[in-house]
């Protein structure tokens, strides 16, 4: 049975819904990353918006989710200039290398990002679900683990959430904390290098 094409009411009402999602998003960004997590309250991201406070959860749940949605924008606007994730078709050694600099790349380019990241360092309530969750790009580093440990250049017996969770952590100490010692643009290239040999070292298959 043929499916029936959405009539204009239909077509105007998913409009009008992507609209009022567009507004949430972009005025909860704004506001996250002024003033935090827990600096900011759905109320105000409502006014913000102009739109039904009871609309946020509507769309969106809750804050946290909110939250993570907001910080999923941003990665999504990354990707249309280039994908965060490189392609799997070569060795794992060159692969961390291309993975580590397109990251810091990333957040260097979008300061939205690098302030909200912040902010979740200083969020006090450790009970909120704000910081690395399994979000679309955390499931794609996942499963670039796992296929690296299927073709046996990576020891299988490693917890893929642990690795992910190594690389972040590097790669967020490189891109968002002042240092003199890799400020050069050439020491930063080496830096990259460096870690990326380590961290190959540290990761691969190496039976005894």
């Amino acid at each position: 049975m043929a499916t029936k094409a959405p009539s204009k009411i239909q077509k105007s009402t998913q409009r009008t819904t992507q609209g009022t999602s567009e507004k949430i998003l972009e005025s909860a960004r704004t506001l996250f990353v002024q003033h935090g997590f827990s600096g900011t309250s759905m109320g105000q991201i409502a006014t913000k918006a102009g739109v039904n406070h009871s609309l946020l959860f509507h769309h969106f749940g809750n804050k946290e989710k909110l939250w993570q949605e907001v910080k999923q924008a941003i990665v999504e606007e990354g990707k249309s200039v280039y994908s965060n994730l490189p392609s799997l078709d070569q060795p794992l050694e060159p692969f961390l290398s291309e993975l580590i600099a397109r990251a810091i790349t990333f957040y260097k380019n979008n300061p939205d990002i690098v302030r909200m990241v912040s902010w979740q360092r200083l969020e006090i309530k450790t009970d909120q679900p704000i910081g690395i969750t399994l979000s679309k790009e955390s499931l794609k580093w996942l499963e670039a683990v796992q296929h690296f440990q299927k073709t046996g250049e990576m020891n299988p017996a490693l917890k893929p959430e642990f690795v992910i969770t190594m690389v972040w952590a590097l790669v967020g100490s490189i891109a968002m904390d002042p240092n003199i010692f890799i400020a050069d643009p050439e020491n930063n290239k080496l830096f990259i290098t460096f870690c990326a040999q380590s961290l190959y070292k540290a990761l691969k298959n190496d039976p005894v």
